[in-house]
């Protein structure tokens, strides 16, 4: 019989032709096949070989490489939900849980009394930053007010707020509790101003960073251009005079005086405030206004608080001295609601 299967189709049938599967015609075709063609009797011959096992070593190798594998796949496993926890962890406390709310994170646009209720409105310092968890705690006659800060997300994208704290009981309300700001104190709304203004206070007047300090926090370089401070320490009145370089405003006047004053309420042992300036029309000339403590305590003050009182249908007395003042922030924010009434200095928008 005529031998008609090509090297290809023996090749295929090949492994079935060894497990003896072929059907008999099939078995006797590639059995012709095989008696003629060389090269195919060495494929079967090579099949029917048995493969060398390999040594022992090697199959112990084979299995270490094997087992490192293994380890090393569970070991970056390991690493990898590791960091997605900690990821995950990072992420809630930037987002969710956040931290306290921070006095200087914040900033207060209102704060007003009505009813006997303090009406607060209150938005993020920084547009990244979002609070939630808005609440108020009373304790012993302070309230505080208390958030957490989170980054912004669209789970919490506002950092504004507006809350009513009914003040029945409550002697100060405090922004993030008693280390933070006060906002509120025995009937005063308290200026960010007051409490710059409470913090520079000095025992001491022959200290020039504390006059300069107070100058500062009024803005006194901005306002008024080219100034010079001495101080006086070495006899009594202890003083500190503010000399102009150029002739003043009626504006600028009113800001020196009130700085005059202020000075004298903030050190405690300032007893003349002075500031000198350009005579009008004689430039070469220059003239002394000066606020001696005595005749601050005994004429000026009441004089003032008499026209606040006028003014606002108030009936507030003055304290005996000007520094009884710096006493506390409400009495402190008092002095500068007197002062602008008559000099209207800017020292309350």
């Amino acid at each position: 019989m005529k031998n008609d299967l090509t090297c290809g189709v023996v090749c295929d049938l090949l492994p079935n032709y060894v497990d003896g599967l072929l059907c008999g015609e099939s078995q006797q075709a590639v059995n012709r096949h095989l008696a003629d063609c060389s090269q195919c009797a060495a494929t079967l011959d090579a099949m029917r070989t048995p493969e060398p096992e390999p040594p022992e070593e090697s199959r112990e190798v084979d299995y270490l490489k094997q087992v490192k594998k293994r380890n090393n796949r569970r070991i970056a496993a390991a690493v990898f939900c590791t960091a997605l926890v900690l990821l995950s962890a990072f992420l809630l406390k930037l987002f969710v849980i956040g931290t306290p709310l921070q006095p200087q994170s914040v900033a207060v646009t209102k704060a007003e009394v009505k009813d006997g209720v303090l009406h607060l409105s209150m938005f993020s310092a920084w547009s990244s930053n979002a609070f939630h968890g808005w609440h108020v705690e009373t304790e012993n006659g302070i309230a505080s007010v208390y958030a957490r800060d989170v980054l912004v997300s669209p789970l919490y994208s506002s950092g504004d707020a507006d809350l009513e704290i009914p003040l029945e009981g409550v002697q100060e309300v405090w922004l993030g509790g008693v280390s933070g700001r006060l906002l509120w104190q025995d009937g005063m709304v308290i200026s960010p101003l007051v409490l710059e203004l409470m913090d520079a206070r000095a025992p001491y007047c022959g200290d020039p960073a504390a006059s300069a300090r107070i100058a500062e926090i009024l803005r006194l370089p901005d306002r008024l251009g080219s100034y010079t401070f001495r101080l006086q320490t070495d006899k009594h009145p202890y003083e500190v005079t503010l000399e102009f370089g150029d002739e003043p405003t009626d504006e600028q006047l009113n800001l020196v005086t009130c700085y005059n004053l202020l000075t004298l309420a903030l050190v405690d042992n300032l007893e003349s405030s002075l500031f000198k300036r350009p005579a009008y029309g004689d430039p070469s000339m220059t003239v002394n206004v000066g606020m001696e403590l005595d005749g601050v305590n005994e004429t000026v003050l009441p004089a003032l608080v008499e026209e606040y009182n006028t003014a606002n249908g108030a009936d507030w007395e003055p304290k005996a001295s000007i520094k009884d003042y710096t006493r506390s922030p409400a009495d402190l924010q008092r002095l500068l609601l007197i002062l602008d009434s008559f000099y209207e200095a800017g020292l309350t928008n």
